[in-house]
């Protein structure tokens, strides 16, 4: 009984914790455990065992006696994440570079027709598995594929980011030709090149955090779950700034 408890707390985790990343619960949105036990099916006792843990990973707050909440984005942890992230990128595609050959070439170039058709599909979520599966290869080529699970487990808060500039801002087409740079650059085994090209892919999350902190404010924190300060002249801004329906930066 305890193992299939254990099992069935660990299979609502990690629904809830995809449905966080993928902005399917906005930040700030209740989360009732009647509501949740009762979408699932089963006693609240599972269903509290997954939301410690979600709270443990950042991703929802409890306050004892008022509910559990999903947790908004908080800057700081996505800016650390970004850091580490840019940091391992850089260091797995300058080693990745020296092992290319012409199989691992068709194979990074199928994951990016891949990426491109599912953009065209419309499938956000399959363009972010292919955007991992891309990533993660390149761990792998490196020959640290180990090292991918340490970025993984620390880009949560990264990873609902790259999801709303994929459904808000509608980034798709820029990720795809970075994507390409980085490949092309692995081709052609320039090392300095593939560092530069990951290093500004790693680096445009920075762009897409400035334009959604003003059309997504209420979705952000700068610490400990408190909302940013917003003075009246970034209200103003906010108030004039056109919706943009596809962007440059990623």
């Amino acid at each position: 009984m305890l193992l299939r408890r254990n099992t069935i707390a660990e299979q609502i985790h990690a629904v809830l914790r995809r449905d966080i990343i993928c902005g399917r619960l906005s930040p700030r949105a209740s989360l009732a455990e009647q509501e949740l036990a009762r979408r699932f099916g089963v006693s609240r006792t599972p269903i509290r065992e997954a939301m410690i843990k979600l709270a443990d990973e950042g991703l929802v707050e409890i306050f004892p006696q008022y509910g559990s909440f999903v947790g908004p984005i908080k800057l700081a942890e996505v800016l650390d994440s970004q850091f580490a992230r840019e940091t391992l990128e850089c260091a797995a595609v300058e080693k990745a570079v020296m092992h290319m050959d012409a199989g691992h070439a068709d194979r990074l170039k199928a994951i990016l027709d891949r990426q491109r058709a599912l953009h065209k599909s419309g499938d956000d979520e399959g363009f972010f598995r292919a955007d991992e599966a891309m990533h993660a290869f390149i761990f792998a080529l490196a020959g640290h594929p180990t090292a991918w699970l340490f970025v993984t487990g620390a880009k949560a808060q990264m990873d609902r980011v790259r999801y709303l500039a994929m459904t808000v801002l509608r980034k798709q087409p820029s990720v795809v030709a970075q994507h390409a740079q980085i490949i092309d650059r692995l081709c052609a085994r320039d090392r300095a090149g593939a560092v530069a090209a990951m290093r500004t892919h790693m680096r445009g999350i920075l762009k897409t955090i400035e334009i959604l902190r003003g059309d997504k404010y209420d979705y952000f924190a700068e610490a400990d779950g408190d909302p940013q300060p917003r003075g009246e002249a970034q209200d103003q801004r906010a108030r004039k700034r056109p919706r943009k329906t596809e962007a440059k930066d990623t």
